[in-house]
């Protein structure tokens, strides 16, 4: 199981492409995914809100804006479990 904290916004059509990707790979992968919506905490829209879609992994790798497969496929492998 890898898992993947996803933060995104409601109307952002990147964080849609990337919701996209990542529920196509999750049976396959056997990804947990904690989608979390930055405008409903002030420090993570802050934080986050010119880069969103920001995709944290396990060991600490971040993906963000426009997420390409092959690095999202990359992480993933980075961050399975035996």
């Amino acid at each position: 199981m890898v898992s993947v904290t996803f933060y995104a916004k409601e109307g952002c059509w990147f964080c849609d492409m990337a919701e996209e990707m990542l529920n196509g790979y999750q049976e396959k992968y056997g990804l947990a995914i904690n989608k979390v919506d930055i405008a409903s905490d002030e420090e993570l829209y802050r934080l986050y809100r010119f880069d969103i879609p920001v995709l944290e992994f396990e060991d600490g790798t971040t993906l963000h804006g426009r997420i390409k497969k092959q690095e999202l496929l990359a992480a993933i492998e980075r961050n399975r479990k035996g």
